[in-house]
């Protein structure tokens, strides 16, 4: 029998042979003198990293981290400053970026009124007889004046206008586009959709979700962008996204067949760069049959259907139990998802078994109902368990109070927005009242209070990318001004950790990545960003201020600021 000494020494010299073998790889890069918040439990704190193969293979102390060191490592002295893990963009539509930055439509992005007509008229004048004058970004809620068509005639009496609200959910319409699409006061309002009357009971111009496609069908085809073209705008969302921080994307427009193959080749052309993570229609997603992962060194993933239940608040199209606190009578817009539970549940059921999550679009506090109804009926028909369901409310932001429990345990995940909620105060309340704001709104402390998951946002082109915003939001519940003081229903806030989480570690157990990404630990892939200030130590008004000063993605640096 071994002695106890004998063993103490031979367990000493097989831990030294193990730490000698671990750190006899050498790392490709190691990157220094840094203030790292890994986001991981095992070592919150760190001052180093090594990566080697796109991945950590070190996470510690600077001493440390040079025992991989080898004659080939790239050794990189950050200057002490902050480093968080690269940020997850969880809902945009990533496609409209690039093509807004390569062909930049008329844009009347949150305008007051006055400059927003001069800018339509402007355009009136500039334009052809009878051309179509479309643009988007218009938010009434800053106005003191109700949209109606006689402002529009006013400006373009000649020519058809089209303006989409800023929420994609409401289009304000002129005389001209209603006569082309003979819109009149005895024309019913469409399935999911109103036609918004005057007090003289006719139509005001202003169409509510489904109502807009009333108007929208008659607009002619304009030339699409050509092949190369939409790779260059692919390539040109790429990079504003990595200058902006943002390592993973999730697009939510619903992508199809081409667009797909179109992605792969921005891939093995190099155009694209980031982890990008594609819901589809179910009509795409039952021709693949099952999801695409992690293609491209994990850089391609298609793995979601996107759904819509209802509409917008700002355009009292989001469906609602009780009717608008502004407009007796009118409850919002049940879309045709919604208006029958159980072949909606055996549709998200169906897509389980082929391996695609569902995330659906659902706004109201009667929407997310119906949605949470049909992802628990589904769970139920399909026998797959939540954590391997992963279902995702997308918005959630009128909630019924019984229903905020379903998210309990990440059972159910919330994709938000916190800038929606720091945009959508100047109305919400006007909207729904305060007790129903108070109860649900926006409610992401009483989702985090009962072990929720929440995955953080911008649902871009509705509202700025940048991810900063984002988090400054969350944690003040303030605008970039810092408005109202204190903070809009700031009970419901997040603190500092929690909001980066839902930028990070969360979204990644939305993907399935959890062992993969979002935190910096030993073993993920070596994405992170690091920034001119400590995230966790400046003044919570300064958070929207934070810059990105440089981008790691798996192990390169693909930004740098100047």
């Amino acid at each position: 029998m071994k002695s106890k000494a004998t063993v103490i020494t031979f367990s000493a010299a097989l831990i030294a042979l193990l730490l000698f073998s671990c750190r006899s790889e050498k790392a490709d890069v190691i990157y220094h003198n840094a203030n790292i918040y890994t986001m991981s439990d095992e070592l919150p704190v760190a001052s180093a990293v090594a990566v080697k193969n796109g991945r950590f293979i070190f996470v510690g102390s600077n001493d440390d981290a040079f025992a991989y060191a080898g004659n080939n490592t790239n050794v990189i002295d950050l200057g002490g400053m902050t480093v968080i893990p690269g940020l997850t963009e969880s809902h945009m539509h990533f496609e409209g970026l690039g093509r807004t930055l390569l062909k930049a439509p008329l844009d009347v992005y949150w305008l007051p009124l006055d400059q927003l007509l001069e800018r339509i008229r402007i355009a009136a004048e500039e334009a052809e007889a009878g051309e179509w004058i479309i643009a988007r970004g218009y938010n009434d809620a800053l106005w003191d004046e109700t949209p109606h068509k006689n402002l529009l005639d006013q400006v373009s009496p000649d020519n058809p206008v089209v303006l989409r609200r800023y929420c994609g959910h409401a289009h304000w319409v002129n005389t001209n586009a209603l006569d082309i699409a003979g819109v009149e006061a005895s024309t019913p309002d469409p399935d999911a959709g109103t036609i918004v009357k005057d007090d003289n009971g006719n139509p005001s111009g202003v169409l509510v979700s489904a109502a807009g496609a009333l108007v929208n069908s008659h607009i002619p085809e304009s030339p699409g962008l050509s092949d190369e073209e939409e790779l260059q705008a692919l390539k040109l969302g790429n990079d504003a996204l990595l200058e902006a921080g943002i390592t993973t994307v999730h697009d939510l427009t619903a992508t199809g067949r081409s667009d797909i193959e179109l992605r792969k080749r921005a891939y093995e052309e190099g155009l694209l760069s980031v982890r990008l993570m594609d819901a589809v229609d179910e009509r795409t997603a039952r021709e693949l049959s099952q999801p695409l992962r992690g293609l491209y060194d994990n850089r391609y993933t298609a793995g979601w259907v996107k759904m819509f239940v209802d509409g917008s608040l700002g355009g009292r199209g989001a469906a609602l139990f009780a009717p608008y606190s502004d407009m007796p009578g009118e409850t919002g817009a049940l879309r045709a998802l919604g208006q029958d539970q159980e072949a909606y549940a055996q549709v998200v059921a169906e897509l389980l078994t082929l391996g695609f999550s569902t995330r659906t679009h659902s706004i109201g506090d009667r929407g997310n109902h119906i949605t949470l109804n049909a992802f628990d009926r589904a769970m139920e028909i399909a026998g797959i368990s939540p954590e391997d369901a992963r279902l995702v409310v997308e918005h959630a932001q009128i909630l019924h109070p019984d229903d905020i429990e379903r998210f309990q345990g990440g059972r159910i995940i919330a994709s938000m927005q916190p800038v929606h909620a720091t945009e959508d105060m100047l109305f919400a309340e006007e909207r729904i009242g305060q007790e129903r704001a108070s109860q649900g709104a926006y409610a992401w402390r009483k989702i985090l209070d009962r072990g929720g998951i929440i995955a953080a946002g911008s649902d871009y082109g509705v509202s700025p990318f940048n991810p900063f915003y984002g988090l400054h939001a969350a944690v003040t519940r303030q605008d970039r001004e810092n408005n109202p003081p204190g903070g809009w229903l700031p009970e419901h806030g997040m603190t500092r950790e929690e909001a980066l989480k839902a930028y990070t570690v969360w979204p990644a157990y939305l993907e399935f990545s959890e062992t993969e990404k979002g935190s910096i630990r030993q073993g993920n892939y070596a994405d992170f960003i690091v920034i001119d200030r400590d995230y966790f130590a400046i003044p919570a008004e300064d958070i929207h201020k934070i810059e990105v000063l440089r981008t790691v993605l798996g192990g390169n640096c693909l930004y740098i600021s100047e």
